[in-house]
């Protein structure tokens, strides 16, 4: 079937729908509509700046911050303890400037009633009528006490201007890529729409500054106390070392070491030397001894030697303990003045020697003079280095125990010197984190401080409109809408048979016609006319399958009594008696019977169960009405031999799933033999798609008509 034309068909069967429903709907709109209540908008500006502004460095914001600071502020004006604050401006503000019967620039007379009409008394005490700002603060402690009380409800009612879901319809959004952040509120108070807006953009300003400034504010107080933390704890590491070194006695212990590994070197060469020395002394001196007589032992014995001797060995202790430990002048001057002692007292021995040489030689003949001042002197070296050996033995043990004591001071003092680095270097990272906290404070005021209100919100002189005639248009255009859905998802799931093309698709048979019934009141004039026409037009179809010589056999079937046999057998019998033609109807029931009928059951042929009677002229048709199928038993070789079958069913009848398995086997035996569906009690519309227009010929039903067929340019046949 052509889609167009069955589109056209479809808004011509549920054109009064379409009429009706949508002139019922859009006259409801209309009367409701004119209860609408005004709206007013107001609007407002923000300059924010961030796009156009530089930092201290003299380098640009970059598109991502700016990007970033509209989305916070946007974020901002649409929170809701953005709103919350600004529901509590309002409230005061209606409680301390409403009046019940004058309108203010505050608050409407009719908003307040509406306003106090179910709030507390204890909530009306709250207000000031003098100062807006102590209404706030009575409101806010209010709300405070408890989370069940009217204030603190009121904002998660429905309440219109005061509740969250009225100040969701605040609008806050960037234009463009400008540094201007628009603020835009509707609702049908003037004066509380302008409220709502001036509120909201002092709340986002001081909102955004303490957002702002508390973040980079709690980093500064963080960084200040770390701070002040890393300079304790760094004062505390290099006290616990002064008092260290104090406590050990080290000054510089790098150079301490050093030097101490310097002096050790330089006693123990002159350990080695005086060693050697004296060595050589007391190799020397046994020598000579071994070669003197007993002048040696006189000597040795004389007693001013002796003490002499003790002295050179006192002096020369005290000079290498001096040389060593030499430290200032006084010092100096002492170690001068024992130089001078020695010297004078090895002339003395020398002296000593030379009254005491009183042989030249001795007994081996040799000269004894240079032996003696040998002796002497390898006594004298004996002295003098035996004492330097022990001072520098004492010295040697002084140094180590200096090893030892500066062993463990130098890991204790790299330990402090370790801790005290990293003191520092925390206290330095400290010190850089609050410099750069400080620099971001600067780039956060230069930057907020750009934040200036362009256009600050007016009261809105004149309303909106209340779009009455939109919401007519949008109701009968949405009216239409629905019912054309409607009536699109019924044709699509519906299994009624209804019409020719829907019978075809569910039943699989072709459609011989259709006819009106009974059931059309609107041309109950007209019926029997009608009713005449679409029988005309059956029978004429019909005709093609007439043959001569014989009856011919038209089988009539249903799937349900009282589809409509009877009724549309006697319609056919009428035209074509009128035609000149011999009809004869045989029923079921009463010219046959069909129950507990073995010769029905198995019949072969027509003749089986039913014959014509003898006085009876021979037919040209034969109607033959069987039983509904549902209910008893067709035999299939008749119909097979019968020159036509038509199937009649009710066009308003559901198809079942179960009609379908009934008919199935029957359209297969009959498949050869012409087998037709008839839809009785169908639309007047149904019927004229085969008939064409029915009577009563009005020219709007034929205008609509011809629409419903889709022509669109036609005119009447008749010509001249």
């Amino acid at each position: 079937m052509n889609i167009a034309k069955y589109v056209s068909q479809f808004f011509y069967r549920i054109r009064y729908w379409l009429l009706w429903g949508s002139l019922i709907v859009t006259a409801l709109v209309i009367y409701f509509t004119q209860f609408l209540p005004y709206s007013y908008t107001v609007e407002s500006s923000l300059y924010v700046g961030v796009t156009s502004a530089t930092n201290i460095d003299g380098t640009t914001v970059s598109s991502y911050t700016a990007t970033t600071t509209f989305e916070n502020l946007i974020s901002i004006a649409e929170s809701r303890a953005t709103h919350k604050k600004v529901s509590l401006r309002l409230l005061a503000a209606a409680l301390t400037y409403g009046e019940e019967w004058k309108d203010n620039r505050y608050i409407q007379a009719r908003h307040y009633r509406q306003l106090i009409q179910d709030m507390p008394q204890e909530v009306l005490e709250l207000a000031d009528r003098k100062d807006v700002n102590k209404t706030l603060a009575n409101i806010t402690d209010y709300q405070n006490k408890s989370t069940h009380n009217y204030v603190y409800e009121l904002f998660d009612s429905r309440k219109p201007f005061f509740s969250a879901r009225a100040l969701d319809d605040i609008l806050a959004e960037r234009l463009g890529d400008s540094d201007v952040l628009r603020l835009e509120y509707t609702s049908s108070d003037p004066g509380l729409t302008q409220l709502t807006v001036e509120y909201l953009l002092d709340e986002l300003l001081d909102m955004y500054e303490i957002l702002r400034f508390k973040a980079t504010r709690d980093v500064i107080a963080y960084f200040e106390e770390q701070v002040r933390l890393a300079k304790e704890k760094l004062t505390e590491e290099e006290d616990k070392l002064m008092h260290y070194c104090v406590q050990e006695r080290v000054i510089n212990y790098n150079e301490e070491t050093e030097a101490l590994s310097l002096t050790r070197y330089e006693v123990d060469d002159r350990m080695e030397n005086a060693m050697r020395q004296y060595e050589g002394a007391v190799a020397l001196l046994g020598m000579l001894e071994d070669k003197m007589d007993i002048r040696a032992d006189i000597i040795r014995n004389n007693t001013a030697l002796l003490r002499e001797l003790d002295k050179i060995s006192e002096l020369n202790q005290r000079i290498t303990e001096q040389e060593i430990f030499l430290s200032d002048d006084k010092e100096h001057k002492q170690l001068d003045k024992d130089r001078e002692d020695l010297a004078k007292t090895e002339n003395k021995i020398q002296h000593i020697a030379d009254e005491l040489n009183s042989f030249n030689f001795s007994k081996e003949g040799v000269g004894i003079q240079d032996m003696v001042s040998q002796w002497l002197q390898a006594l004298v070296d004996r002295a003098r280095y035996g004492a330097e050996i022990e001072v520098l033995k004492d010295r040697q043990q002084d140094i180590i125990n200096q090893y030892i004591h500066m062993s463990p001071v130098g890991t204790q003092v790299n330990r402090m010197e370790r801790a005290i680095g990293i003191a520092e270097d925390n206290y330095r990272n400290q010190i850089r984190g609050l410099s750069e906290a400080y620099l971001r404070l600067k780039n956060i005021e230069m930057n907020t401080n750009n934040l200036q209100v362009v256009t600050p919100p007016e009261y809105p002189l004149t309303d909106n409109g209340r779009d009455r005639w939109l919401y007519v248009l949008l109701a009968f255009l949405g009216s239409l809408l629905f019912i054309t859905l409607y009536f699109l998802l019924i044709e699509l799931l519906d299994r009624t048979l209804r019409d020719a093309f829907r019978s075809e698709r569910l039943t699989g048979l072709p459609v011989m016609a259709a006819f009106n019934g009974v059931s059309n009141l609107k041309y109950r004039g007209f019926l029997k006319a009608c009713n005449r026409i679409a029988a005309a037009y059956c029978c004429r179809r019909l005709n093609q399958y007439l043959v001569q010589g014989r009856p011919t056999v038209i089988n009539l079937l249903s799937m349900e009594p009282r589809e409509g046999k009877s009724y549309l057998a006697r319609y056919f019998a009428n035209y074509w008696e009128e035609e000149g033609m011999k009809v004869r109807t045989v029923e079921a029931g009463e010219d046959f019977q069909f129950m507990d009928n073995n010769s029905y059951i198995n019949a072969t042929q027509l003749a089986d169960f039913w014959q014509l009677n003898a006085a009876e002229e021979t037919p040209d048709i034969l109607l033959v009405e069987y039983p509904a199928i549902h209910n008893a038993s067709v035999p299939v070789p008749v119909l097979k031999q019968g020159d036509v079958n038509l199937l009649i069913a009710n066009a308003c009848r559901l198809w079942r799933t179960s009609d379908d398995t009934t008919i199935a086997p029957l359209k297969a035996a009959l498949k050869d033999v012409p087998f037709f569906l008839y839809l009785n009690n169908a639309g007047r519309e149904v019927v004229e798609s085969f008939t064409g227009e029915l009577p009563p010929q009005t020219p709007v039903h034929s205008f609509f008509s011809k629409l419903a067929q889709l022509g669109l340019t036609a005119k009447k046949p008749a010509v001249r």
